[in-house]
């Protein structure tokens, strides 16, 4: 009603809504996802929608742009607050988008050798990273932080160069069945290193991925020779793929402790300048009742510490390292033994798509979907990949699949979503039992500091928070567990 009044006002508002709506200045349906009202309910209609809806935007725009506009404007409000429809169906996408390049690579390999194809894809990919890692901040890497980025540039190095050689020997098929066994073996790493126990929940998963990626690779056949140095090939694979995970969540659970050791000593060293201020202060005042010149003292302020480095900055780096010693092995190739002017569209346009398809869409959009979603199921999105592959791989290229493989790699996937159920558990169980025996300690502490102590001598109570990153490695989701800190700013209110 007070659109309608207001109907002839020059400036409007879209506010975003779900479905199609009937405008009551015009009595018209709108299907473009917003609704025009005018500038006095404008506010109104925002504080209903957010409150609805979490977040949303308006638009200030004039008469004649309502469609665009509103558009525009649920695109925005996706982007910021996306729905779960959105989230998941972006990461189906991504495993698409990595399956097609395992499609489109396998006959560009006959003109191009594997190597040489992951040069030429990490070229392309660099500037997109840089972007990335320049688009999360944080500061450069420091002297004891560098330890780290040539192990990882070497594990993750591996694993980009044998994504290409697995293609050319056995096959786009194989070479997807593979990849849902990459958490497993994060969890065996892990464990083997100290970083993670494994409980009853984690070792069934284990058992049943085991089981499921033997099936896939048909371990019964496996002979002395070509084929068992195939399978040596698929499991570096993925188990370089683990090594870097392990690496990269040493690094940032080393330089997140850094970072809050270099905050407290800077606090400490602020309190001790402000003590020292304060009583120069009571000096001046005394030597001025005196009849002294009091000094005049210049006040700074501490600089604040930038950010420790982030994984894709990690992921940056690393992939530099990488395509140093790619391009150095591959430089015979790249040299000699590709006919340039003769190669074919379908092996430009499959570096064209493992470049900028795969490792800068896919890999944008993967990093931004995961971010928006909680709990454990991108972790098992790998399993979507397969899928993908092998319809593709026979749609285009005429490849069967046994189905005893494919079987096989879904009870891999079983096996990964059991160990990331377990891992999920685990983190829960433990952030509620610490912050169960902190509360427990507090109140036996203000217990005994009421009995015979001042109120203000009370001890503060200590609230735990659980650090966790989540990032993507390629078409992989991975969540970092950073383990428990204080948290300060809680503990404050």
């Amino acid at each position: 009603a007070r659109a309608s009044r207001l109907r002839d006002r020059a400036t409007w508002c879209h506010v975003p809504v779900r479905g199609s709506v009937r405008s009551p200045a015009t009595g018209q349906r709108s299907s473009c996802g917003a609704l025009r009202l005018g500038a006095a309910s404008c506010s109104l209609a925002f504080r209903a929608v957010t409150a609805t809806r979490g977040a949303s935007s308006c638009v200030p725009m004039v008469h004649g742009k309502g469609r665009c506009d509103g558009c525009l404007a649920s695109t925005r409000s996706q982007y910021v607050n996306p729905s779960p429809i959105t989230s998941h169906s972006a990461m189906v996408l991504v495993q698409a988008l990595f399956a097609g390049m395992h499609t489109t690579a396998s006959p560009a390999l006959e003109y191009i050798p594997p190597v040489a194809f992951c040069a030429l894809r990490l070229l392309l990919a660099l500037p997109f990273l840089w972007w990335l890692a320049r688009h999360e901040g944080g500061r450069w890497f420091r002297w004891h932080e560098f330890t780290f980025v040539v192990p990882m540039g070497a594990a993750i190095g591996t694993a980009y160069v044998l994504i290409f050689v697995c293609n050319q020997r056995s096959g786009p098929n194989m070479t997807a069945m593979v990849q849902p066994a990459m958490p497993i073996c994060t969890t065996v790493l892990s464990a083997l290193l100290g970083l993670e126990k494994v409980g009853a929940g984690k070792l069934v998963g284990l058992l049943v991925a085991t089981f499921g990626t033997a099936v896939t690779l048909r371990v019964w056949e496996v002979k002395t020779g070509a084929s068992l140095l195939d399978a040596v090939f698929l499991l570096t694979q993925a188990n370089a793929y683990a090594v870097y995970i392990v690496l990269l969540t040493l690094a940032l659970k080393r330089g997140d402790e850094h970072d809050r050791r270099e905050k407290e000593e800077m606090k400490e060293r602020e309190e001790m300048k402000e003590r020292g201020e304060r009583k120069e202060r009571d000096d001046e005042t005394d030597l001025g009742k005196s009849g002294g010149v009091p000094r005049n003292s210049s006040e700074t302020t501490q600089p604040e510490s930038a950010a420790p480095p982030g994984p894709m900055r990690f992921l940056f780096a690393a992939t530099v390292i990488a395509e140093i010693g790619v391009v150095g092995f591959a430089a015979d190739d790249l040299a000699h033994n590709i006919k340039w002017q003769s190669l074919p569209p379908v092996a430009i346009g499959a570096v064209l798509y493992a470049g900028l398809g795969s490792s800068c869409l896919a890999h944008g959009l993967n990093s931004w979907a995961i971010s928006k979603v909680q709990g454990i199921l991108p972790s098992v999105y790998s399993g979507a990949q397969v899928v993908f592959t092998v319809v593709f791989a026979y749609v285009f290229l005429g490849l069967p699949v046994g189905y005893d493989r494919a079987a096989g790699s879904a009870v891999t996937v079983a096996g990964v979503y059991v160990v990331s159920r377990a891992k999920f558990l685990e983190m829960e169980t433990r952030e509620s039992l610490q912050s169960f025996r902190d509360a427990n300690a507090n109140d036996a502490a203000r217990r005994v500091s009421f009995s015979g102590s001042d109120k203000n001598d009370e001890p503060e109570p200590t609230f735990f928070e659980r650090r966790t990153r989540r990032t993507s490695v390629d078409h992989i989701a991975v969540v970092l567990d950073l383990g428990l800190v204080v948290d300060s700013e809680r503990g404050k209110e």
